[in-house]
């Protein structure tokens, strides 16, 4: 979900306060040797941040307040860890933003569109679309990992799918919670009438996430973090 309205000043400080010190960590966290050690990993990772915001394209505009779009970032968690998975979200926000202004030129004059080049909202777009799903998915991974039940399924379909379904749910449910604390009474308003469409975007965001994370674990098992032979297959590594 992104803003297509600046927040007010309230919205903006308190999700900027929320998001300096994730980023901050994720930051320190990340497994920048491992990254700079493996090739192919930096490959997907550069190619989740360019794929991201081309996804996120693909949005719903809700009266020309909110942009609600599929998430993806619970197989990107998957994938990447909480850390990187925080910082490849946070790229994509800004990559989302630059991709915006030629397709903002097509509708109206080159200045016009560089003027509408809105920063403010990244921290809102940050601290609703990225650290609640990523944030939610280490949840989930924590869970099944100490779950007694030994099945790849329970990786693929309880994290990648049903994840994934929650995580959309919880988004909403973040946006509205952070609206009505800092008083963006339109904001507010436009997310209760429209919370509906969080609820449709359940199984299709499910669907996805659980398939790529399907494939992804099936064919580049190395590329996945959080994936373990040794639990969900009872293999000794």
């Amino acid at each position: 979900m992104n803003l297509l309205l600046p927040p007010n000043s309230l919205l903006f400080w308190l999700s900027t306060l929320i998001a300096t010190p994730v980023l901050v960590m994720a930051v320190r966290h990340g497994p920048w040797r491992q990254l700079a050690a493996d090739q192919a990993r930096q490959h997907a990772l550069f190619a989740s941040v360019l794929a991201l915001a081309l996804l996120w394209l693909l949005q719903v505009e809700v009266r020309g307040t909110l942009a609600i779009h599929p998430l993806l970032m619970t197989v990107v968690t998957m994938v990447f860890g909480w850390s990187l998975a925080l910082l490849v979200g946070a790229w994509a926000l800004l990559v989302l933003e630059c991709y915006q202004v030629p397709l903002r030129a097509l509708r109206m004059d080159w200045d016009m569109a560089l003027a509408q080049f809105d920063l403010t909202t990244l921290p809102v777009d940050f601290c609703v679309g990225v650290l609640v799903p990523v944030c939610w998915a280490w949840c989930v991974l924590w869970l099944v990992d100490r779950w007694k039940f030994k099945n790849p399924f329970t990786y693929f379909w309880g994290v990648g799918f049903f994840g994934a379904m929650v995580s959309c749910l919880l988004v909403g449910a973040a946006a509205l919670m952070l609206f009505a604390v800092t008083g963006s009474d339109i904001h507010l308003a436009n997310t209760q009438e429209h919370f509906f469409i969080f609820l449709l975007m359940t199984f299709p965001e499910g669907f996805v996430n659980g398939l790529i994370a399907t494939v992804m674990t099936v064919l580049y098992p190395d590329l996945v973090k959080t994936y373990r032979d040794d639990w969900y297959l009872g293999k000794e590594k």
